[in-house]
């Protein structure tokens, strides 16, 4: 059986979410991979859990609250990533911390220490791909590293798994899609209910689709860092975020909702990528429309010369829906490093 060494770094909702999966699907993968995932590092902010010959007792601390990790043996209080990643044995690195879209710190600098430091890497956080996708790639290709970020576009969708494998005989020339499932819950909401847009904005947030602070969300930012991911993996662009056309759905009301169903529309947060241009922004979708699906869930539409529209869908809200996708890229790494020992 080959085993494989993991570190996770942000131990929030998807970390929790990933660990949770891992002790579900070990016999799974035991039996029918033939393989193990061994957790021996998972760092948090104030700290790290860590277990280097054993591995962590994920059972130990997946329910537990943060106040509660010094009474775990593993938990060593002020073992930062910063310091540590360089020496610390392990294969892949799964790095799970908040989004920042500012300056993508400081999972930008996880992500290229662990790359430069022959570590494959799988990552839920768009930051450092919509902001630093080229540089990236070229240390992935000069380091021959793995580089997976499927949790990063469409939630459990497996868009980039879809297209890597069994798409690239097709040539992709356009990417359009719903790629934010708390503004399609939430315009959902407004639509099906005609309540305004802060009323369903706070029963996202009750629900947890919604964070807290729903900026990033509202205001299409989560959506159009999605785009620039897709747009450069698929389309082959070299773009940031700075090139996204952007605009919200935090304007838009029950009146205008109203007025379009009249005419048989409905407005959807869509994301387009096609000649060059990147744009998120509230469309006017006809009712029946492949586009015009309810609820968290994502769509994505894939543009081919050869075989038309290529349509995925799936829930795209939530750190299951995430940590099933980060998994799904951790066991392609193990597959792929399996075949060359």
């Amino acid at each position: 059986m080959k085993e494989f060494k993991l570190a996770i770094i942000g131990f929030g909702t998807v970390g929790r979410s990933l660990a949770k999966l891992i002790i579900k699907k070990s016999e799974y993968l035991r039996k029918k991979m033939d393989l193990k995932l061994k957790v021996v590092a998972i760092f948090e902010c104030n700290g790290a859990f860590i277990n280097e010959n054993e591995g962590i007792n994920l059972k130990q601390i997946v329910d537990i609250p943060p106040s509660d990790f010094t009474k775990i043996k593993d938990w060593k209080p002020d073992y930062l990533a910063d310091d540590h990643l360089k020496s610390l044995g392990f294969d892949i690195m799964a790095e799970l911390t908040k989004t920042n879209i500012k300056n993508a710190e400081p999972a930008y600098t996880y992500i290229k220490t662990a790359l430069n430091n022959n570590i494959d890497v799988v990552t839920s956080n768009k930051g450092p791909l919509a902001l630093y996708y080229p540089e990236l790639m070229k240390i992935v290709k000069e380091k021959n590293r793995i580089f997976r970020f499927e949790a990063c576009v469409g939630g459990v969708i497996p868009i980039l798994g879809t297209y890597n494998n069994l798409l690239l005989a097709n040539k992709v020339i356009a990417i359009s899609g719903i790629l934010n499932g708390t503004t399609n819950y939430i315009l959902t909401k407004m639509t099906l209910e005609k309540i305004p847009f802060e009323i369903a904005l706070k029963e996202a947030q009750e629900h947890g689709y919604a964070e807290a602070d729903p900026s990033l969300d509202i205001y299409g930012i989560d959506a159009a860092s999605k785009l620039v991911i897709l747009a450069n993996s698929i389309l082959g662009y070299e773009s940031s975020l700075n090139d996204v056309k952007c605009q919200g759905i935090d304007k838009i009301t029950p009146e205008a909702i109203e007025l379009a169903r009249e005419d048989g529309y409905v407005i959807k947060h869509v994301a387009t990528a096609i000649s060059g241009k990147l744009e998120v922004a509230p469309k006017l979708i006809p009712e029946d429309h492949t586009l015009d699906i309810n609820g968290t869930k994502n769509i994505i539409i894939l543009e081919t010369e050869e075989a038309g529209d290529i349509v995925i869908s799936g829930r795209g809200a939530g750190g299951i829906e995430a940590a099933s996708a980060v998994l799904s890229d951790i066991l392609y790494i193990c597959n792929i490093r399996k075949k060359e020992n």
